[in-house]
């Protein structure tokens, strides 16, 4: 009988441990959702968060823009621009907010935020682009990954995977 109610009253804890940390626990001050990129060219996406999941696809881009919704163990859940989610290890995942170019004519990046200003180049549409410092007025400073060439384009022509991240990238 002893052992039974043992049982019993490590069952309420135990489903409470299982749950994502939406915020707090062992990382006290993450907030969800917020914007990162994927640390590595190759990135496993696992169905839950552990090595005991099957992993359901492979990211092939490094600085690729994500969002991040949950955390569980040393495991966060993201989600991409085509709404797929999926738990990815903690260690392919970088705090840099990155963004993609979402225009389908070339873009130029400018050495000034004018948009009278010289091009320093051009960029085709869903080039990865780190934001240096939070958007302003409408401006965003940036950073080409990975070839490093840095310049400033219009918010507006960036795709980014959660709204604030235009204002959060120096957080």
């Amino acid at each position: 009988m002893m052992r039974l109610l043992g049982v019993l009253l490590l069952l309420p804890f135990g489903a409470a441990v299982a749950q994502p940390q939406a915020e707090g626990g062992p990382n006290v001050g993450e907030i969800f959702p917020r914007s990162a990129s994927l640390k590595r060219g190759e990135v496993n996406v696992r169905s839950g968060p552990g090595t005991q999941y099957p992993i359901v696809w492979i990211y092939w881009r490094s600085g690729y823009p994500v969002a991040l919704l949950a955390r569980f163990d040393n495991y966060l859940k993201i989600r991409d621009f085509e709404g797929e989610e999926g738990w990815v290890h903690q260690a392919m995942v970088s705090k840099r907010v990155t963004a993609l170019v979402a225009t389908k004519e070339p873009l130029r990046l400018l050495k000034k935020p004018d948009a009278n200003s010289r091009a320093v180049a051009r960029l085709g549409a869903g080039v990865v682009v780190a934001l240096n410092e939070p958007c302003a007025d409408a401006w965003c400073d940036v950073t080409v990954v990975p070839n490093g060439d840095s310049g400033y384009v219009r918010a507006a022509d960036l795709d980014v995977p959660t709204p604030d991240a235009l204002q959060a990238a120096a957080e």
